[in-house]
C-alpha cells in the first residue's frame, strides 16, 4: 500500500516517533511502526499487549492522522495503540480512542440542530468504520468499547436500576449486529425491555412497556427533595396535572396512590426515555424529520414524552434540553416536542439563576417585567418560596403586587424555614424574626447565627439573607432583622457580602436603620463596611462606590478616626469626600484629612492630598495644618508648597519660631533668606537642604551625565536646580509635579527638553525600573517631540516583551504632554499593539482628551489627521538651492515628486550636483525620507481606521465629513476610492432597533474635482444635515452595487480596502433563534498567527487562565460585543504549541472593557445587526485564510 499524500507521510512519521518514544525511549521501534501502519507489512510492531499506559503525545497525533485519513491507514495506528494501551491507562484516553474510531457521522443531531438529510448514506459510514475497527483492533477491544457504553445496569442501593445507554451507542450496537451478531444480540438482550423494543421495531411491545414504566410517576407520591415539579410548583398544580393524566391513560390503575415513588425509579424512567427520544429523533435526522414520521415507534416514544411531561413537566424538559448546544431559545427548540404554552422555562431561569454564583437580576427583572400578567400568572403556580417572595417584590415595586395572603412577610419567612433549600441558620432566622425567639435566645445558640462558618460564596446562605432583603425596610420583620445585623457577633464581612448580593439591599440604609436602633451598634458596622473595600478574597462583596462616598460623607468625622484601620481605596475616597467638600467639612476636618492624606502610606493618597493643598493657597490654613502635624515628612511638604503664597515670609517667620528640628529650620530659613528673590534662588536653596532619602533615590542616577540647565535669557543656571527637579519629582509616578510649573517659568524649554530626554534614556538603558517611572511624568512635563519618538518606540518594545504594565504607564504619560503629536503617537499605539494593559491605558489617555475638548473618542481620532506638511492644493516644496522638486500624493496614495527645472515626475530624490547646496539637499533629502514613512504609516493607519468604520457603522456629520475628507489632501485620496452613504438616524441602536435605525438614503462619491456623483453619474449636492458612512455591500441592491463596481473601473480606480467586493455572511433560517453559531471553518490554525491575524481586524484576547492559557477573543461594536470561542493557546510563545481548532461565536450587550460573558445569554442571531455579524465572520475567514 502506497501512499500519494505527502502530509499523511508526514503525519504516519511523526505518529510512529511519539508512539515507539511513549512506548521505551531505550528502543526505537518507529520504522516497524510506520510499515505496519503504511500497510507495508502485516507484521504487527514489536510492542506487547496491554502493557502502555503513557500516551499523551501518541494519542494527540493520532487525533491528528485522523483529521486527514480516515481509512485504513488510520484503523492501523488506532489498532497500535488499542492492542498495546495496558489496563492501568487512563480511561478518558481509552474513549478518546474509542470516540476518534467511530468518527462523528452519527453526532450532532438533536433538537436544535438543522435537518440531517442523508442519515442513510451516514450509518453506511458509520457501519464501515466498524467493519475496519473490527478487522484492525480486533473483536475483544470493539466488544469491550461496547461493555463500556452500554450501561446495562447497576446496584442502587438494594435495587438493580439499568442506566442510560446513549441514542449513538444504540445505533452503532445495531449496525454491529451486521458484524457480530452473536456479541450485539445477545448485548441488545441485555438492555431494557423497552429499548429492546425500540432497537427491535416492536410498536406494540414498546408501548406497552414505556405505559408500564410511566404508570407510578403518574400514580404514586413523587419524592420530593429530588424532584424538581415538587420542588418549584405548587402541590395543588402539580396535582390537577397528574390526575388528568391518570384519568386518561391509567384510570383501573392498581397501584397504591399512598406509596412513594422510589427516586432510583423515577431517574431510571427519565434516562431510558431520553434514550429511545434521540433514538428516534437520530434515526429521523432531527425534530422536523421525527415530528412527520408515520412510523408507529416514533409516534409511541413521542406519546410517552408527552405523558410524562404532564406529570412532570420540569423534569421531562430538562432531560430533552440536556444534549442540546446550540444555544437556542428553549421552547423554539422544544416547539412541537411538548406544549410550550406555561412559563416553565421562566421557572427554570429563575431558579438556574437564583441558585448561580452570581445572579443576572437584571435579566429576571426585565423578563418578569416583559409580560406582568404571566409574572402573575408564573406566581400563582410556584411552590418555592424564594422564588415567589423575589417574584412577588419585582411586582409589588411595579405597584402590581399578587394576592398573597401574609403578603411578602409570609413568603420570606417560609423561604427562611424552608427545609429543603435552607438550613438551621435560616429557619433560627425565621423564629427570631416572627417573635417565636428573644434576640437573647437567638444569640446563646451559636450554630443559629454562625453566617461565616463557610468558605466562599455559600449559595445556600446567601439566599436566605437575599430573602432576608426582600422585606420593606420599613416592616416590623425588618426592624428586628437591623438588631441582628448590627451585633458584632453577626455583621461580619461574610454576612454582609451574601447581602450585598441582593439587588434590593442598601448597605447605607442598613446602616442608617442600625445607627437609629439603641441596641444595634452602628459604630462596628460602619467599620465592617469601610472594611469591605479591600478585602482581597474573591467571594467578598465590594460596597458601591457612589453609596460608599454617601456613607462616608454623611459621617465624614467618624470615618476620619478609622482612617488608619480601612484599606488604601477607602482611606483615598474619604480624602477625596472630605475635600471635595462631601459633607460640609469643617476647616479642623479638612486639615485632619490633609494630615492623614500627607501621611499615608500610599503614593497615590499622599499625591491627592499634595494637589489639594495646593488649591488652598491660604498662609494661616498652613501655618495651622504644619502646626497640628508631627511628622517631619509632613511638615517638609507644607514648607514646600507654602512658598510662593501670599504671606509667606510671614509664615516662615511663625514656623522658625516654634520649629525644634534641625533639619526642618534649616529648610525654612533658607526660605526665608530667598523671599523677594526669583524663584530660581529659592529652588537652588531647596536643593541644598533637599531630603536626604530622595537625594539616595538617585543613586542610580549620574547627576553629571545630564546637560546643563539655562534661562530663557541664556545665562546657566545653578547645578542646584537640576537636582531640585529631580527631587521634586520622585513622589510624583503617575502625573507630573505641579510645581515645576515654577521651572518652566524661568528655565529654557529647549534645556530642560534636552535634560529631562537624557534622563529618560539614562532610566530606559538602566532597565527601566519601575520603582524609579516617576521619570515618565517628568518627561512629559519638560520634553519635546523627541521625547515623544523615544517613548513611542520604547513603548512596543516593552509591550513585546511582557513590559505591559510599564508601557501602560508610559502612554498615561505622553497624555500629559501638551503636543498633537504625543495624541497622535498614543492614537497609533492603540490600534497598533494588542497588549490589554496599553490599548486600555491609550483608550483612557484619548478618552479623557476627548472629554477635555467637547469631543468623541473618533472625533478626536479624525483632528489627530495630519496633513504632512502639504498645502491646500496637496503640495510640498523641497529645495536644493538652485533647483527645487514639488512632492505630491498621487492617487494610489504614493509619494511623487516634479522637478521645477524639467517638469519630469520621480519616486525618489536625486542626488545633489555640484551646483546644488548640499546642506539643503541633505534636509529636502531625509524630509523627503521620513516624508515616505509617515505616509505609509499614516496610509496603514488611516485604511484600519476607516475599514473599522464601514465595519462598525461610524457616521459623520456633513462638515465633520468635509473637514477630515475635503480638506486634508491624504484623507481626500481615500474619499475618491470609497462609496459613501447618506443615512436617517444615528445608528446606535442595539437589537432589533439597530437594523433599521441609520437607514441608507442615498450613495454617492466624491470625485478629484471637489463635486459628488450619484450611481448614475448624475451631480449630487451634498446635504448640510446629512450623516455620512461608508456604504456596506448589505445595505445594496444587487444592479446599485454592480453600478457602483463598474464606475469604479471606467475611472481606473482601485479601492483602498476591499469595499464593493466584500464577502458577506448572514446566519441561515434555521440559526437565526440560536444565541450561539457554530458554522465556522474546521481547520487547524497557527496558535499564534490565527490570533495575531484576528488582532489586526480589532479583536483582542480574552482573559488569561492558568499558565498564560486563553481560548477567548472579542471585538466590541459598540452596545454589543462578539465573542469567538476557540481551543486556547497561550499568551507566551514555546516550541511545540499545538494548533488551535475554532468553537462558536456569539454576541452580548457590551459591559465595558471587562470581557467576561461566561454567566450571560447571548443574543438570539436574529437580533445581531446583520452588518456586525457578516464583518465578524468576515473577519474570522479572513484570519483562517479561507
Amino acid at each position: 500500500m502506497k501512499l500519494q499524500h505527502p502530509e499523511v507521510d508526514a503525519l504516519v512519521e511523526k505518529f510512529a516517533k511519539a508512539c515507539s518514544d511513549d512506548y521505551s525511549l531505550a528502543v526505537d521501534r518507529k520504522d516497524s511502526i510506520i510499515e505496519y501502519v503504511m500497510g507495508v507489512t502485516e507484521q504487527f510492531p514489536d510492542l506487547m499487549v496491554e502493557s502502555n499506559r503513557y500516551l499523551y503525545r501518541t494519542v494527540d497525533m493520532l487525533d491528528k492522522l485522523g483529521r486527514k485519513e480516515d481509512g485504513e491507514i488510520f484503523f492501523r495506528a488506532a489498532a497500535v495503540l488499542l492492542r498495546t494501551m495496558g489496563k492501568g491507562a487512563y480511561g478518558y484516553q481509552e474513549q478518546s480512542l474509542y470516540r476518534s474510531c467511530i468518527g462523528d457521522s452519527l453526532s450532532g443531531v438533536n433538537l436544535g440542530s438543522r435537518r440531517i438529510a442523508d442519515m442513510e448514506q451516514r450509518k453506511a459510514k458509520s457501519l464501515e468504520r466498524l467493519r475496519l475497527m473490527h478487522r484492525y483492533v480486533g473483536e475483544e477491544r470493539v466488544r469491550k468499547m461496547f461493555r463500556t457504553q452500554v450501561n446495562v445496569s447497576q446496584r442502587v442501593g438494594k435495587h438493580t436500576a439499568p442506566l442510560e445507554t446513549s441514542a449513538e451507542t444504540l445505533l452503532l450496537l445495531k449496525l454491529y449486529a451486521q458484524i457480530d451478531p452473536e456479541f450485539a444480540n445477545e448485548t441488545i438482550g441485555r438492555l431494557p425491555e423497552a429499548l429492546q423494543a425500540l432497537l427491535g421495531g416492536d410498536a406494540q411491545s414498546l408501548r406497552r412497556e414505556l405505559l408500564q414504566a410511566i404508570e407510578p410517576l403518574a400514580v404514586r407520591e413523587l419524592p420530593l427533595k429530588d424532584t424538581l415539579t415538587q420542588l418549584d410548583l405548587s402541590p395543588e398544580y402539580v396535582e390537577a396535572r397528574r390526575a388528568g393524566l391518570r384519568e386518561r391513560l391509567f384510570p383501573d390503575s392498581t397501584l397504591d396512590p399512598a406509596e412513594k415513588l422510589r427516586r432510583e425509579q423515577q431517574n431510571v424512567v427519565m434516562s431510558q426515555l431520553r434514550s429511545a427520544f434521540y433514538y428516534v429523533l437520530l434515526l429521523a435526522g432531527g425534530k422536523d424529520g421525527l415530528l412527520e414520521s408515520s412510523a408507529e415507534t416514533d409516534k409511541a416514544v413521542l406519546e410517552a414524552v408527552r405523558a410524562v411531561h404532564e406529570a412532570l413537566p420540569l423534569e421531562m424538559r430538562a432531560e430533552l434540553l440536556m444534549m442540546e448546544s446550540t444555544g437556542k431559545d428553549p421552547d423554539a427548540v422544544l416547539e412541537g416536542i411538548l406544549p410550550v404554552d406555561e412559563p416553565f422555562e421562566l421557572i427554570a431561569t429563575l431558579a438556574r439563576e437564583i441558585d448561580s454564583y452570581m445572579p443576572a437580576w437584571n435579566t429576571l427583572r426585565g423578563e418578569l417585567l416583559a409580560d406582568r400578567s404571566r409574572a402573575a400568572y408564573l406566581f400563582s403556580i410556584l411552590r418555592r418560596p424564594l422564588l415567589k417572595a423575589y417574584v412577588y417584590r419585582v411586582l409589588s415595586d411595579e405597584g402590581q403586587a399578587p394576592g398573597s395572603e401574609g403578603g411578602i412577610e409570609k413568603l420570606v419567612l417560609e423561604a427562611l424555614a424552608d427545609k429543603v433549600h435552607g438550613n438551621i441558620l435560616g429557619q433560627s432566622l425565621a423564629k427570631y424574626l416572627s417573635g417565636e425567639l428573644s434576640l437573647d435566645t437567638y444569640l446563646k445558640h451559636k450554630p443559629s447565627h454562625n453566617w461565616d462558618d463557610a468558605q466562599g460564596n455559600d449559595i445556600v446562605r446567601r439566599n436566605l439573607l437575599i430573602a432576608v432583603t426582600l422585606l420593606p425596610e420599613d416592616s416590623e420583620l425588618y426592624a428586628r432583622f437591623v438588631k441582628v445585623a448590627g451585633h458584632p457577633e453577626i455583621g461580619t464581612a461574610n454576612f454582609l457580602s451574601y447581602l450585598y448580593k441582593s439587588p434590593t439591599f442598601s448597605g447605607e440604609k442598613l446602616l442608617e436603620l442600625v445607627e437609629a436602633d439603641s441596641d444595634a451598634q452602628g459604630e462596628t458596622l460602619l467599620l465592617r463596611l469601610l472594611l469591605l473595600n479591600g478585602l482581597n478574597q474573591y467571594h467578598y462583596a465590594r460596597v458601591p462606590e457612589d453609596e460608599l462616598r454617601r456613607i462616608i460623607a454623611g459621617r465624614l468625622g467618624r470615618c476620619l478616626e478609622l482612617y488608619n484601620e480601612v484599606q488604601g481605596e477607602v482611606r483615598q475616597s474619604m480624602l477625596e469626600a472630605a475635600l471635595s467638600g462631601d459633607g460640609q467639612p469643617g476647616e479642623d476636618q479638612v486639615i485632619q484629612a490633609l494630615r492623614l492624606g500627607l501621611g499615608d502610606s500610599s503614593k497615590r493618597v499622599r499625591e491627592i492630598a499634595r494637589l489639594q493643598l495646593i488649591k488652598h493657597p491660604d498662609k494661616d490654613f498652613y501655618v495651622k495644618l504644619y502646626l497640628a502635624e508631627k511628622k517631619a515628612a509632613v511638615r517638609e511638604i507644607v514648607i514646600d508648597l507654602l512658598r510662593g503664597i501670599e504671606g509667606e515670609g510671614e509664615a516662615y517667620a511663625q514656623l522658625l519660631a516654634k520649629e525644634k528640628s534641625a533639619s526642618l529650620k534649616a529648610r525654612l530659613q533658607a526660605l526665608h533668606d530667598t523671599l523677594g528673590k526669583p524663584a530660581e534662588y529659592a529652588h537652588a536653596a531647596l536643593a541644598a537642604h533637599a531630603d536626604a532619602k530622595k537625594v539616595n533615590r538617585l543613586s542610580w542616577l549620574p547627576l553629571d551625565r545630564l546637560p546643563e540647565l539655562r534661562g530663557q535669557d541664556g545665562h546657566k543656571l545653578d547645578d542646584g536646580i537640576r537636582l531640585y527637579v529631580l527631587t521634586e519629582s520622585v513622589d510624583f509616578a503617575s502625573e507630573p509635579n505641579p510645581r515645576l510649573a515654577e521651572v518652566a517659568a524661568y528655565a529654557d524649554a529647549a534645556s530642560l527638553a534636552a535634560f529631562t530626554a537624557e534622563a529618560l534614556r539614562i532610566w530606559i538603558d538602566a532597565g527601566a525600573p519601575p520603582k524609579e517611572k516617576w521619570i515618565l511624568p517628568l518627561a512629559s512635563r519638560f520634553g519635546s517631540r523627541e521625547a515623544v519618538d523615544l517613548l513611542g518606540r520604547q513603548i512596543k518594545d516593552w509591550a513585546d516583551n511582557s513590559r505591559g504594565a510599564i508601557a501602560a504607564d508610559a502612554v498615561r504619560a505622553l497624555a500629559f504632554m501638551d503636543d498633537t503629536a504625543a495624541l497622535m503617537t498614543i492614537d497609533r499605539l492603540g490600534r497598533t499593539i494588542k497588549n490589554r494593559q496599553v490599548k486600555g491605558a491609550a483608550e483612557e489617555a484619548l478618552q479623557l482628551a476627548a472629554e477635555n475638548q467637547g469631543l468623541t473618542k473618533e472625533q478626536l481620532a479624525d483632528r489627530l489627521v495630519t496633513e504632512l506638511g502639504f498645502d491646500e492644493r496637496g503640495e510640498l516644496a523641497l529645495s536644493y538651492g538652485e533647483r527645487s522638486f514639488t512632492v505630491k500624493v498621487s492617487a494610489d496614495l504614493q509619494l511623487s515628486a516634479v522637478s521645477g527645472e524639467t517638469g519630469k515626475t520621480v519616486k525618489s530624490l536625486p542626488a545633489p550636483g555640484q551646483k546644488d547646496d548640499a546642506a539643503l539637499a541633505a534636509q529636502s533629502k531625509a524630509r523627503f525620507a521620513q516624508l515616505k514613512k509617515d505616509l505609509k504609516t499614516m496610509v496603514g493607519l488611516q485604511s484600519q481606521r476607516l475599514e473599522e468604520s464601514l465595519s462598525k457603522r461610524r457616521l459623520w456629520s456633513a462638515s465633520e465629513w468635509s473637514d477630515l475628507f475635503v480638506g486634508n489632501v491624504v484623507m481626500r485620496r481615500f474619499a475618491v476610492g470609497l462609496i459613501w452613504g447618506v443615512y436617517a438616524g444615528s445608528g446606535e441602536g442595539t437589537g432589533e432597533e439597530r437594523r433599521t435605525d441609520a437607514s441608507i438614503e442615498t450613495t454617492f462619491r466624491y470625485m478629484e474635482d471637489g463635486t459628488f456623483n450619484t450611481v448614475d453619474e448624475d451631480e449630487y449636492e451634498l446635504p448640510e444635515q446629512a450623516r455620512i458612512g461608508l456604504v456596506h455591500p448589505l445595505e445594496l441592491d444587487q444592479d446599485t452595487l454592480e453600478a457602483w463596481k463598474t464606475q469604479l473601473e471606467d475611472y481606473e480606480i482601485v479601492q483602498p480596502f476591499n469595499q464593493l467586493n466584500r464577502s458577506v455572511y448572514l446566519p441561515e433560517e434555521d440559526e437565526l433563534q440560536q444565541r450561539v453559531y457554530t458554522r465556522l471553518p474546521g481547520g487547524d490554525y497557527s496558535p499564534t498567527g490565527f490570533p495575531k491575524a484576528l488582532e489586526k481586524y480589532g479583536w483582542v484576547k480574552g482573559r488569561a487562565l492558568d499558565g498564560g492559557f486563553y481560548n477567548e477573543l472579542f471585538k466590541e461594536y459598540g452596545g454589543l460585543i462578539a465573542q469567538l470561542t476557540f481551543s486556547g493557546t497561550s499568551i507566551s510563545y514555546y516550541e511545540g504549541m499545538e494548533d488551535v481548532t475554532l468553537e462558536q461565536l456569539e454576541f452580548f450587550p457590551n459591559k465595558g472593557d471587562d470581557y467576561y460573558y461566561s454567566t450571560t445569554n447571548g443574543h438570539l442571531l436574529k437580533n445581531v445587526p446583520q452588518r456586525v455579524f457578516s464583518e465578524t465572520v468576515y473577519d474570522i475567514l479572513r484570519a483562517t485564510g479561507e
